[in-house]
């Protein structure tokens, strides 16, 4: 019976940690579960080029705008929208990687 999607993920215990509980399943579920966190990165991925693409965006208007007004209040005004539009965006990078990273540690870990 084939598991849908995320079930092994769900799976896990709480007191387990995933390497743990990655080295108590067999060879199919091992592989089942490190193409649910390839499925988890590819979303994120996918997600993060247009935001990087929108920050980029921002970031040359608000230098643009700057320079084009002059006028010290306008500093904050863009400071109060990079500001949180950067940390969304390194909030969504540090996903990202987080998901390359444990797909690489379980690869490792597979093959061994």
């Amino acid at each position: 019976m084939k598991k849908t999607n995320a079930e092994i993920l769900n799976a896990i215990p709480s007191g387990m940690n995933l390497e743990t509980y990655f080295d108590s399943l067999n060879i199919f579920e091992k592989r089942e579960m490190i193409n649910e966190l390839e499925i988890c990165k590819s979303h994120f991925a996918k997600n993060l080029k247009p935001k990087i693409y929108l920050a980029i965006f921002s970031y040359i208007c608000s230098f643009l705008c700057y320079f084009g007004i002059k006028e010290a209040w306008f500093i904050y005004y863009l400071i109060g929208i990079n500001v949180p539009l950067s940390i969304f965006l390194l909030w969504d990078i540090k996903d990202a990687l987080f998901y390359r990273k444990v797909i690489k540690i379980l690869e490792r870990r597979l093959s061994k």
